[in-house]
Protein backbone atom coordinates (compact mmCIF):
# COMPACT_ATOMS: atom_id res chain seq x y z
CA UNK A 1 0.00 0.00 0.00
CA UNK A 2 2.86 2.06 0.90
CA UNK A 3 4.37 1.86 -2.82
CA UNK A 4 0.75 2.57 -4.38
CA UNK A 5 0.45 5.99 -1.85
CA UNK A 6 4.22 7.19 -2.97
CA UNK A 7 4.10 6.40 -6.58
CA UNK A 8 0.68 8.17 -7.23
CA UNK A 9 1.60 11.06 -4.87
CA UNK A 10 5.21 10.99 -6.78
CA UNK A 11 3.83 11.03 -10.18
CA UNK A 12 0.47 13.49 -9.69
CA UNK A 13 3.20 15.95 -7.88
CA UNK A 14 6.22 15.51 -10.37
CA UNK A 15 3.95 16.07 -13.86
CA UNK A 16 2.43 18.94 -11.61
CA UNK A 17 5.92 20.85 -11.28
CA UNK A 18 6.72 20.28 -14.64
CA UNK A 19 3.75 21.38 -16.40
CA UNK A 20 4.21 24.87 -13.90
CA UNK A 21 7.29 26.09 -15.50
CA UNK A 22 3.94 27.51 -17.67
CA UNK A 23 3.99 30.32 -15.62
CA UNK A 24 7.51 30.34 -15.24
CA UNK A 25 7.90 32.88 -18.80
CA UNK A 26 4.23 34.74 -18.32
CA UNK A 27 6.00 37.99 -19.66
CA UNK A 28 9.18 37.70 -21.38
CA UNK A 29 12.07 38.57 -19.63
CA UNK A 30 10.55 37.90 -16.39
CA UNK A 31 10.52 34.57 -14.62
CA UNK A 32 7.66 34.20 -12.12
CA UNK A 33 7.37 31.09 -10.04
CA UNK A 34 10.48 29.52 -9.66
CA UNK A 35 10.91 27.44 -7.10
CA UNK A 36 12.87 24.16 -6.30
CA UNK A 37 13.33 21.77 -9.16
CA UNK A 38 10.85 19.32 -10.67
CA UNK A 39 12.51 16.48 -9.16
CA UNK A 40 12.26 18.58 -5.43
CA UNK A 41 8.71 19.62 -5.65
CA UNK A 42 7.40 16.29 -6.14
CA UNK A 43 8.70 15.50 -3.02
CA UNK A 44 7.98 18.02 -1.10
CA UNK A 45 4.40 16.08 -0.33
CA UNK A 46 5.90 13.19 0.92
CA UNK A 47 6.73 13.01 4.70
CA UNK A 48 8.75 10.66 6.08
CA UNK A 49 6.35 7.44 5.60
CA UNK A 50 8.70 6.70 2.71
CA UNK A 51 11.88 6.05 5.04
CA UNK A 52 11.93 2.38 3.86
CA UNK A 53 12.01 3.27 -0.15
CA UNK A 54 14.85 2.33 -0.57
CA UNK A 55 14.87 -1.24 1.02
CA UNK A 56 10.94 -1.92 -1.13
CA UNK A 57 9.97 0.48 -3.97
CA UNK A 58 13.03 0.73 -5.79
CA UNK A 59 15.18 -1.07 -8.17
CA UNK A 60 14.22 -3.81 -10.82
CA UNK A 61 11.42 -5.33 -9.42
CA UNK A 62 7.79 -5.79 -10.81
CA UNK A 63 5.74 -1.94 -10.70
CA UNK A 64 3.33 -1.88 -8.39
CA UNK A 65 -0.18 -4.14 -8.51
CA UNK A 66 -2.48 -1.71 -8.31
CA UNK A 67 -6.67 -2.84 -9.02
CA UNK A 68 -7.76 -2.13 -12.48
CA UNK A 69 -10.81 -1.10 -10.96
CA UNK A 70 -9.80 1.14 -8.05
CA UNK A 71 -9.63 5.09 -8.58
CA UNK A 72 -7.10 6.32 -6.66
CA UNK A 73 -7.19 10.08 -5.20
CA UNK A 74 -4.63 12.41 -3.89
CA UNK A 75 -5.13 15.92 -2.18
CA UNK A 76 -2.63 18.48 -0.73
CA UNK A 77 -2.69 21.84 0.66
CA UNK A 78 0.47 24.00 1.62
CA UNK A 79 0.72 27.79 3.05
CA UNK A 80 4.38 29.09 2.35
CA UNK A 81 6.11 32.21 3.57
CA UNK A 82 9.35 33.28 1.82
CA UNK A 83 12.02 36.26 1.14
CA UNK A 84 12.53 36.73 -2.36
CA UNK A 85 15.96 39.28 -3.34
CA UNK A 86 14.67 39.30 -7.12
CA UNK A 87 10.57 38.83 -7.09
CA UNK A 88 10.50 39.78 -10.64
CA UNK A 89 13.56 37.89 -12.29
CA UNK A 90 15.34 40.18 -14.18
CA UNK A 91 18.24 41.86 -14.31
CA UNK A 92 17.07 45.83 -14.46
CA UNK A 93 15.61 48.34 -12.05
CA UNK A 94 12.92 46.16 -11.09
CA UNK A 95 15.16 44.09 -9.72
CA UNK A 96 15.83 46.24 -6.54
CA UNK A 97 13.05 44.70 -5.10
CA UNK A 98 13.10 42.58 -2.35
CA UNK A 99 10.12 41.33 -0.78
CA UNK A 100 8.27 38.31 0.81
CA UNK A 101 5.47 36.26 -1.13
CA UNK A 102 3.04 34.35 0.62
CA UNK A 103 1.88 31.68 -1.23
CA UNK A 104 -1.17 28.75 -0.66
CA UNK A 105 -1.29 26.07 -3.06
CA UNK A 106 -4.29 23.37 -3.51
CA UNK A 107 -3.22 20.46 -5.48
CA UNK A 108 -5.57 17.54 -6.28
CA UNK A 109 -5.91 14.37 -8.49
CA UNK A 110 -6.83 10.51 -9.30
CA UNK A 111 -5.13 7.63 -10.43
CA UNK A 112 -7.81 6.12 -12.93
CA UNK A 113 -6.81 2.57 -12.23
CA UNK A 114 -3.85 0.38 -13.76
CA UNK A 115 -3.67 -1.34 -16.95
CA UNK A 116 -0.76 -4.50 -16.94
CA UNK A 117 1.50 -4.73 -20.37
CA UNK A 118 3.61 -7.53 -19.76
CA UNK A 119 6.61 -5.12 -18.89
CA UNK A 120 4.65 -2.01 -17.64
CA UNK A 121 1.81 -1.01 -15.61
CA UNK A 122 -0.16 2.03 -17.37
CA UNK A 123 -2.11 4.41 -15.68
CA UNK A 124 -4.27 7.68 -16.55
CA UNK A 125 -3.72 10.31 -14.36
CA UNK A 126 -5.98 13.87 -13.72
CA UNK A 127 -5.33 16.98 -11.75
CA UNK A 128 -4.74 20.19 -11.23
CA UNK A 129 -3.67 23.12 -8.65
CA UNK A 130 -4.65 26.59 -7.80
CA UNK A 131 -2.43 28.85 -6.49
CA UNK A 132 -2.82 32.38 -4.87
CA UNK A 133 0.37 34.37 -4.58
CA UNK A 134 0.55 37.65 -2.88
CA UNK A 135 3.16 39.43 -2.96
CA UNK A 136 4.08 41.57 0.92
CA UNK A 137 5.53 44.57 -0.30
CA UNK A 138 3.38 47.03 -1.54
CA UNK A 139 5.48 49.33 -3.94
CA UNK A 140 5.37 46.17 -6.43
CA UNK A 141 1.93 47.01 -7.47
CA UNK A 142 2.92 50.70 -8.23
CA UNK A 143 5.28 49.27 -10.78
CA UNK A 144 1.97 46.62 -12.57
CA UNK A 145 3.39 44.05 -10.59
CA UNK A 146 0.44 42.60 -8.94
CA UNK A 147 -0.95 39.71 -7.33
CA UNK A 148 -2.15 36.59 -9.02
CA UNK A 149 -3.81 32.91 -8.97
CA UNK A 150 -2.58 30.60 -10.92
CA UNK A 151 -5.16 27.98 -12.20
CA UNK A 152 -3.90 24.29 -14.14
CA UNK A 153 -5.33 21.53 -15.18
CA UNK A 154 -3.87 18.19 -16.60
CA UNK A 155 -4.48 14.42 -17.82
CA UNK A 156 -1.70 11.89 -18.48
CA UNK A 157 -0.29 8.67 -18.85
CA UNK A 158 2.20 7.14 -17.10
CA UNK A 159 4.11 3.68 -17.47
CA UNK A 160 5.91 1.87 -15.12
CA UNK A 161 8.56 -0.56 -15.59
CA UNK A 162 10.00 -3.45 -14.29
CA UNK A 163 13.76 -2.03 -14.65
CA UNK A 164 12.62 0.62 -12.74
CA UNK A 165 12.28 3.62 -15.04
CA UNK A 166 9.26 4.85 -15.78
CA UNK A 167 7.91 7.38 -18.74
CA UNK A 168 4.98 9.66 -18.84
CA UNK A 169 2.75 11.56 -21.59
CA UNK A 170 0.60 13.83 -21.07
CA UNK A 171 -0.87 17.56 -21.73
CA UNK A 172 -1.46 20.64 -19.69
CA UNK A 173 -3.32 24.05 -19.44
CA UNK A 174 -2.36 26.84 -17.12
CA UNK A 175 -4.18 30.37 -16.71
CA UNK A 176 -2.43 33.19 -15.01
CA UNK A 177 -5.24 36.12 -13.53
CA UNK A 178 -4.33 39.00 -12.36
CA UNK A 179 -6.26 39.85 -9.13
CA UNK A 180 -6.37 43.81 -9.01
CA UNK A 181 -7.88 43.74 -12.65
CA UNK A 182 -9.71 40.42 -12.20
CA UNK A 183 -8.26 39.65 -15.73
CA UNK A 184 -6.49 36.24 -17.45
CA UNK A 185 -2.90 37.94 -18.39
CA UNK A 186 -1.29 34.76 -19.45
CA UNK A 187 -1.78 30.79 -20.74
CA UNK A 188 -0.10 28.26 -21.68
CA UNK A 189 -1.15 24.96 -23.31
CA UNK A 190 1.59 22.50 -23.08
CA UNK A 191 2.13 18.72 -24.78
CA UNK A 192 4.89 16.79 -22.24
CA UNK A 193 7.11 14.06 -22.72
CA UNK A 194 9.08 12.78 -19.51
CA UNK A 195 11.13 10.03 -17.87
CA UNK A 196 12.00 9.51 -14.54
CA UNK A 197 14.49 6.75 -12.52
CA UNK A 198 14.45 6.39 -8.76
CA UNK A 199 17.08 4.02 -7.37
CA UNK A 200 18.99 3.51 -4.11
CA UNK A 201 21.96 4.82 -3.19
CA UNK A 202 21.45 3.13 0.85
CA UNK A 203 19.19 2.30 3.23
CA UNK A 204 18.58 6.30 4.10
CA UNK A 205 19.41 7.16 0.53
CA UNK A 206 17.42 6.80 -2.15
CA UNK A 207 17.47 9.48 -5.97
CA UNK A 208 15.47 10.95 -8.50
CA UNK A 209 16.86 11.82 -11.98
CA UNK A 210 14.12 13.11 -14.40
CA UNK A 211 13.96 14.61 -17.34
CA UNK A 212 10.90 16.00 -19.94
CA UNK A 213 10.33 17.98 -22.82
CA UNK A 214 7.19 20.29 -22.86
CA UNK A 215 6.03 22.49 -26.42
CA UNK A 216 4.41 25.93 -25.03
CA UNK A 217 1.63 27.48 -26.86
CA UNK A 218 1.78 30.63 -24.93
CA UNK A 219 -0.57 33.69 -24.83
CA UNK A 220 0.09 36.91 -22.97
CA UNK A 221 -1.60 40.41 -22.18
CA UNK A 222 1.97 41.68 -23.69
CA UNK A 223 2.51 39.32 -26.59
CA UNK A 224 -1.42 38.18 -27.55
CA UNK A 225 0.54 36.25 -30.92
CA UNK A 226 2.79 33.20 -30.51
CA UNK A 227 5.91 35.46 -29.70
CA UNK A 228 6.35 33.99 -26.67
CA UNK A 229 5.95 30.40 -28.16
CA UNK A 230 8.54 28.11 -27.06
CA UNK A 231 10.50 24.53 -26.87
CA UNK A 232 11.67 23.39 -23.14
CA UNK A 233 14.24 20.88 -22.05
CA UNK A 234 15.06 19.97 -18.63
CA UNK A 235 16.62 17.53 -16.23
CA UNK A 236 16.77 17.30 -12.53
CA UNK A 237 18.78 15.23 -10.17
CA UNK A 238 17.50 14.96 -6.77
CA UNK A 239 18.06 13.44 -3.66
CA UNK A 240 15.77 12.05 -0.87
CA UNK A 241 17.98 11.28 2.93
CA UNK A 242 15.89 10.24 6.02
CA UNK A 243 17.70 11.51 9.02
CA UNK A 244 15.54 10.39 11.88
CA UNK A 245 12.90 12.69 11.18
CA UNK A 246 13.80 14.77 8.97
CA UNK A 247 14.14 14.17 5.29
CA UNK A 248 16.81 16.06 3.35
CA UNK A 249 16.42 17.03 -0.14
CA UNK A 250 19.16 18.58 -1.81
CA UNK A 251 18.56 19.04 -5.79
CA UNK A 252 19.37 21.02 -8.84
CA UNK A 253 17.68 20.85 -12.48
CA UNK A 254 19.00 22.22 -15.31
CA UNK A 255 16.50 24.03 -18.30
CA UNK A 256 17.07 24.93 -21.84
CA UNK A 257 13.94 27.18 -23.33
CA UNK A 258 14.42 28.22 -27.25
CA UNK A 259 11.53 30.37 -28.67
CA UNK A 260 9.62 28.87 -32.02
CA UNK A 261 9.22 32.73 -33.40
CA UNK A 262 9.60 36.11 -32.89
CA UNK A 263 10.52 39.61 -34.09
CA UNK A 264 13.41 42.07 -34.55
CA UNK A 265 13.75 42.86 -30.43
CA UNK A 266 11.35 40.10 -29.07
CA UNK A 267 12.24 36.71 -29.07
CA UNK A 268 13.76 36.92 -32.34
CA UNK A 269 16.25 33.32 -32.15
CA UNK A 270 16.39 33.71 -28.02
CA UNK A 271 17.46 31.01 -25.90
CA UNK A 272 17.84 30.39 -22.11
CA UNK A 273 19.67 28.25 -19.83
CA UNK A 274 18.54 28.50 -16.56
CA UNK A 275 19.90 26.82 -13.19
CA UNK A 276 18.36 26.01 -10.40
CA UNK A 277 20.33 24.74 -6.90
CA UNK A 278 17.69 23.92 -4.03
CA UNK A 279 17.16 22.35 -0.72
CA UNK A 280 14.06 21.47 1.31
CA UNK A 281 14.02 19.83 4.67
CA UNK A 282 10.77 18.45 6.09
CA UNK A 283 9.70 17.62 9.33
CA UNK A 284 6.66 16.08 10.41
CA UNK A 285 4.68 17.46 12.88
CA UNK A 286 1.67 15.50 12.64
CA UNK A 287 -0.01 12.80 10.93
CA UNK A 288 -0.47 14.12 7.07
CA UNK A 289 0.89 17.42 8.01
CA UNK A 290 4.63 18.48 7.54
CA UNK A 291 6.51 21.64 7.94
CA UNK A 292 9.25 23.18 5.44
CA UNK A 293 12.26 24.82 4.85
CA UNK A 294 13.56 25.40 1.19
CA UNK A 295 16.00 27.93 -0.23
CA UNK A 296 17.00 27.96 -3.82
CA UNK A 297 19.83 29.87 -5.69
CA UNK A 298 18.85 30.71 -9.66
CA UNK A 299 20.97 31.46 -12.74
CA UNK A 300 19.15 32.47 -15.73
CA UNK A 301 21.43 33.03 -18.97
CA UNK A 302 19.74 34.02 -22.20
CA UNK A 303 21.16 34.89 -25.28
CA UNK A 304 19.81 36.05 -28.72
CA UNK A 305 17.58 38.77 -27.34
CA UNK A 306 18.13 42.72 -27.54
CA UNK A 307 16.26 43.47 -24.06
CA UNK A 308 17.74 41.75 -21.01
CA UNK A 309 17.08 38.35 -19.75
CA UNK A 310 20.14 37.54 -17.53
CA UNK A 311 19.17 37.50 -13.99
CA UNK A 312 20.05 35.92 -10.32
CA UNK A 313 17.88 35.12 -7.40
CA UNK A 314 17.77 33.68 -4.41
CA UNK A 315 14.59 31.98 -2.62
CA UNK A 316 14.48 30.92 1.59
CA UNK A 317 11.08 30.02 2.69
CA UNK A 318 8.84 28.32 4.90
CA UNK A 319 5.97 26.41 4.73
CA UNK A 320 3.38 23.70 5.85
CA UNK A 321 1.98 20.84 4.02
CA UNK A 322 -1.08 19.03 4.56
CA UNK A 323 -1.63 15.94 2.16
CA UNK A 324 -4.36 13.26 2.11
CA UNK A 325 -4.42 10.05 -0.11
CA UNK A 326 -7.30 7.76 -0.42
Amino acid sequence: MKSKIFIFTLVATLYNANAQTASQSRIDGTTRDQTLSAASQNLSTQSSDSTDLAESDTGAQRPIALSKSAISAFFSYDSKFSYHDNPTYQKNALSMYKTSIWENTFRGGFALGAFDFDDAIVTPYIGGSYKILDYLEETLAQDGINNFNLSQAYALLHSQFSNGWSGRLGITYAMEKDTEFDEEVYSDFVPTLGITKIYSLNQSTFAIFDAYIGLHKTTTDQTPTDLSDKLTVSASYGLVHNYNSFVIKPSYSLTHKSYDKGVDGLNDGRKDLTHNLGIKIDYPIAESLNIELSSAYIINDTSGYSLEGDYEAFIAGLGLTLNSRF
